[in-house]
């Protein structure tokens, strides 16, 4: 393995384990969600530029207001709720195409999915989440800049490669496809009357993840679903280790060795290149299941599992549908002169 992809395994095996150590030890409201953002972060060739940082910070604080006042006004009628949740969704996919990223995208989706279904639940409980997504943000955007200072990455000129790749696809189909899967998803979700909100954020990470990608095909979409299996699996592993020796340190050393492992196959040149969307699945499955270890973290544990799985694959599958009948078809480059 090269000395930079070693350092950027290190990275984020350090940086990851330290919000999920701290998440465990302080029990704040959804730390599982500060060690994802914390796992993005890391997974970027660079440090996020302090700028860019404070403008995705204050837009994280408004959205999630902007969310929970407008759930609040509307929550009485269901078809104009629905409707705002749709318009929602269709917006943060229009943001994050307009060169917004992966991570400004997620945190779009969360405020268009994630406060609306906590609004319906209880309006106390969608309030704390309100100020806890920013603040989960926060501390994930401090401790990944803290590793990148510790650990530098090697310069390197992404700029021009990502203008290039941003010109060659269909802004607009991009974002239809996008819409097509996940908006019946979530009316299916709402509609149901289902409240698991991790599985919320799970499928605004997989939307955005599978976005990223102009045409899914089957050859990433296999890759993709033999990465949230292997996710789930090691989740469930996870659970039973805990049974085994239920202390502290157990999840905390699972999670560095989990980071470690995963980190580490995502670099190598084995065909499972999704192995980032392994770890984020082991973080939110393991992670957001984790209780004081009661009697009931086995029957949570694979609840949670069936959960992500059956949403993992309804994503997956529904995109590779949408590529089958609309394919992509890549823009002419002029021939300069």
């Amino acid at each position: 393995m090269r000395t930079e992809d070693r350092n950027a395994v290190y990275r984020l095996a350090l940086g990851v384990t330290a919000v999920f150590s701290l998440g465990l030890f302080l029990g704040w409201p959804l730390a599982v969600v500060g060690a994802v953002f914390t796992a993005l972060f890391l997974q970027a060739p660079a440090a996020l530029p302090l700028a860019a940082f404070a403008k995705l910070f204050i837009f994280s604080i408004a959205l999630m207001f902007v969310s929970f006042l407008l759930s609040s006004v509307f929550a009485p009628y269901p078809v104009v709720f629905l409707i705002l949740v749709a318009i929602g969704i269709i917006l943060s996919f229009i943001w994050s195409v307009s060169s917004a990223g992966v991570l400004p995208g997620v945190i779009a989706l969360m405020g268009a999915l994630m406060i609306p279904n906590l609004v319906l639940q209880s309006q106390d409980l969608a309030l704390v989440l309100v100020f806890w997504i920013p603040l989960n943000l926060l501390f994930a955007g401090f401790v990944s800049t803290l590793m990148f200072t510790l650990i530098p990455a090697a310069p390197q000129n992404a700029t021009q490669a990502k203008d290039a790749s941003a010109a060659d696809f269909d802004k607009h189909r991009r974002i239809v496809r996008m819409s097509l899967v996940t908006v019946p998803f979530a009316l299916a979700f709402f509609v149901s009357g289902a409240s698991a909100l991790l599985v919320l954020f799970f499928v605004a990470l997989l939307s955005q993840q599978l976005a990223a990608m102009p045409a899914a095909g089957k050859a990433v979409a296999k890759a993709m679903l033999t990465a949230n299996l292997l996710g789930a699996a090691a989740s469930i592993i996870c659970y039973e280790v805990n049974v085994i020796a239920p202390v502290i340190l157990t999840p905390i050393l699972l999670c560095f060795f989990a980071c470690v492992t995963l980190g580490a196959l995502g670099k190598s040149h084995v065909p499972l290149a999704a192995a980032g969307s392994a770890l984020t699945t082991v973080l939110i499955v393991y992670g957001g299941s984790i209780s004081p270890f009661s009697d009931e973290a086995d029957v949570k544990s694979i609840t949670r599992v069936l959960q992500v799985a059956s949403a993992a694959l309804f994503v997956i599958i529904a995109y590779v549908v949408v590529d089958e009948f609309w394919p992509e078809k890549k823009r002419e480059n002029p021939v300069n002169a």
